[in-house]
């Protein structure tokens, strides 16, 4: 009994959607092994997933190339020639140097048909079919965009769902997005579990548990749920990018969609810093070991600073604080130059900078005890007023995206007015248009500034929660600093090189300089009592300035210690 050949059966889905819905590559799947039983062939899944056509490589296609070459691969399946390759001129060369010199048998469609390219007159079928496929795949394509491009125009304003998944907490109802009850309350939670501090773990166990499901799988991952906590959306803003078919990085053109909000622009920007905060060490090893200013330093380049730990030059270790642009660049993350090169001693920079900050704290008037017990005396007052100052900014905003709505809706009219031939005179046409975009982005600077001013009373709301905390003894605290004493009230310590000429005249690092950027106004502050004789009358307190630039943390001079001589 002879030996039953192999059918290399190739699925591809052009998106990850698709790959995470699951169904697209099942029903390949399912196809593949049909056709394989159908034929007698033992069925060898070459599973390419979400590989885009327009990427440089896929994997799986190298591979099948690989082992057409060493006469591995003799049959090959495919669902159609759009999964296949990305044009009729890359399809010809793989017919011509890979199906025709290798003489490998290509079987296609859910019938399993058996691809035919021996003879001229097959060649040019063959040739014409692809054409065909190729054309139908581009013009499909380009009528799909065409009308979400219209309809973005057209009903952006209205929230209008341009198609695919819609996002959980959400449901498409007549192509609208609206809030789905039951899922929005799940939203919630999860927002809200975060920023009190449970893990993604944490929250991916309850949604499992209580049956919640995800839209694009059976149970919840931690990818999914990142996502979502960053996912502008929720607070009301989605943006459809048209992206150039054959570029995929290339955004051609931007449109903006209004949804229903679910969650607030406070609690979105406060789990924005979290997220912002837990992402920035992961991937290094000084998560192992107690790392007071991972949390806070970034480098002037814009990627952060981390600390790292040595464990093979000595018994203790050399533990380090470096920018991470290197490592992100390797990793195929695009990041701007940077001359940060040397990496900084972690214990000499931990002195230095809590020693500047200690300084901050111990002259600063607002910190000083009086002004910490009128805090505590109105702790509550003032939380109160904080929280009621949000709700009312939150009130503005929902009024200024009422007043965006309708200049949209106003613009989407010009345009249609214009594509119709209601109006003819470009000017009158380039004139409205002016008005109104100018007054659209007033109205978003406008929004831009609340946002700002919400995100503003929470960080007073976590100041006056610092010094209910923190404020008693505070001094005495920086003994021995923790990073939840630091982070209560410095923003981030931005680090940048410093450089002095070597004796070629080029520039050559040396050091660090630190700017620390505090959350609150204490770098020289002050109090101005109503009466310098009469004290009691009280007192204002004068801000000072949120930034504090630091001594330079100079490089040590290393290199061998010179060879005794006998």
């Amino acid at each position: 009994m002879s030996k039953k050949e192999d059918l290399y059966c190739y699925l591809r889905v052009s998106s990850k959607v698709q790959e995470q819905e699951g169904h697209s590559i099942d029903n390949q799947r399912f196809l593949g092994q049909r056709v394989s039983k159908k034929l007698g062939m033992n069925y060898v899944e070459m599973n390419e997933g979400h590989y885009s056509t327009t990427k440089s490589t896929r994997p799986k296609l190298e591979e099948l190339k690989t082992g057409m070459r060493l006469g591995r691969v003799k049959n090959i399946w495919y669902l159609n020639r759009s999964r296949w390759s990305r044009s009729q001129e890359e399809d010809m060369l793989i017919r011509s140097h890979y199906f025709l010199k290798y003489k490998v048998k290509v079987y296609e469609e859910e019938s399993g048909s058996l691809r035919r390219h021996t003879t001229p007159m097959e060649k040019l079928m063959d040739s014409m079919i692809t054409s065909v496929k190729e054309f139908d795949r581009d013009d499909r394509r380009e009528v799909s965009v065409s009308g979400k491009k219209h309809l973005s125009i057209t009903l952006g304003h209205t929230g209008v769902f341009m198609g695919g998944k819609i996002n959980f907490g959400y449901s498409n109802i007549d192509r609208k997005w609206v809030i789905n009850k039951e899922e929005s309350k799940w939203v919630k939670k999860i927002f809200s579990m975060y920023l009190q501090g449970s893990s993604l773990v944490e929250i991916k166990e309850l949604l499992d548990t209580n049956g919640v499901s995800p839209r694009r799988s059976k149970v919840w991952n931690i990818g999914t749920l990142l996502t979502m906590l960053k996912n502008r959306v929720y607070i009301g803003e989605y943006t459809w990018k048209l992206k150039d078919p054959h570029d995929k990085e290339q955004i051609l053109e931007v449109f903006n969609i209004t949804t229903p909000q679910i969650i607030s622009h406070s609690m979105f920007n406060r789990v924005q810093k979290m997220v912002n905060k837990n992402q920035k060490n992961k991937g290094n090893n000084s998560r192992k070991y107690e790392s007071l200013l991972s949390d806070l330093l970034v480098c002037y380049c814009g990627e952060n600073i981390t600390g790292v730990v040595k464990t093979t030059l000595n018994k203790n270790g050399y533990k380090s604080y470096g920018c991470r642009s290197n490592e992100n660049k390797y990793k195929g993350k695009k990041v701007k130059p940077c001359d940060n090169s040397r990496r900084m001693d972690m214990d000499k920079t931990d002195e230095l900078v809590v020693s500047e900050i200690k300084n901050v704290v111990g002259n600063s008037s607002i910190l000083k005890d009086r002004f910490k017990s009128d805090v505590m005396k109105n702790k509550d007052k003032d939380s109160q007023k904080i929280s009621d100052e949000k709700k009312e900014i939150e009130i503005h905003i929902k009024r200024i995206d009422t007043q965006i709505e309708s200049i949209v809706k106003s613009l989407s009219s010009v345009e249609v007015n214009q594509i119709i031939g209601e109006i003819t005179d470009k000017r009158v046409i380039e004139n409205t248009k002016k008005t109104l975009n100018e007054e659209l982005g007033r109205l978003d600077d406008t929004k831009k500034g609340l946002i700002q001013q919400i995100d503003d009373l929470d960080n007073r709301k976590d100041w006056i929660d610092w010094i209910q905390k923190y404020g008693k003894d505070n001094l005495k605290r920086f003994n021995k600093p923790t990073s939840e004493l630091l982070n209560g009230f410095i923003d981030e310590i931005i680090v940048s090189p410093s450089f002095e000429k070597n004796r070629d005249g080029k520039n050559k690092q040396v050091g660090h300089k630190f700017k620390v950027k505090f959350s609150s106004p204490i770098v020289n502050d002050s109090i101005e009592y109503v009466d310098d004789k009469k004290k009691s009358k009280g007192y204002t307190v004068v801000n000072g300035k949120k930034t504090l630039d630091t001594d330079e943390l100079v490089i040590s001079k290393g290199g061998r210690p010179k060879k005794k001589v006998n």
